[in-house]
């Protein structure tokens, strides 16, 4: 079974090449413009590269909710 990507990358690179995938955070990185430096790193849904790579799979990852959702830290506890 392939590793799967849990961050993409979402900054805007100068140059481009080709996609690239790395470490971060002891998990995969996916970076579609093949950035070497500046990368803005975003968590996604465990995602396999194949999804990530092809045309259908672009725009249509699942972010993964923030886990110090500011609502849930105020929200009061149900009665």
């Amino acid at each position: 079974m392939a590793a799967l990507i849990e961050f993409v990358c979402i900054a805007t690179h100068e140059r481009h090449g080709d996609p690239s995938i790395t470490l971060e955070q002891r998990s995969w990185a996916y970076c579609a413009a093949g950035g070497n430096e500046g990368h803005q790193w975003t968590r996604i849904d465990p995602t396999a590269v194949e999804t990530l790579r092809s045309p259908a799979g672009n725009g249509r990852t699942h972010l993964v909710r923030d886990e110090s959702d500011e609502h849930a830290l105020t929200a009061r506890p149900a009665r």
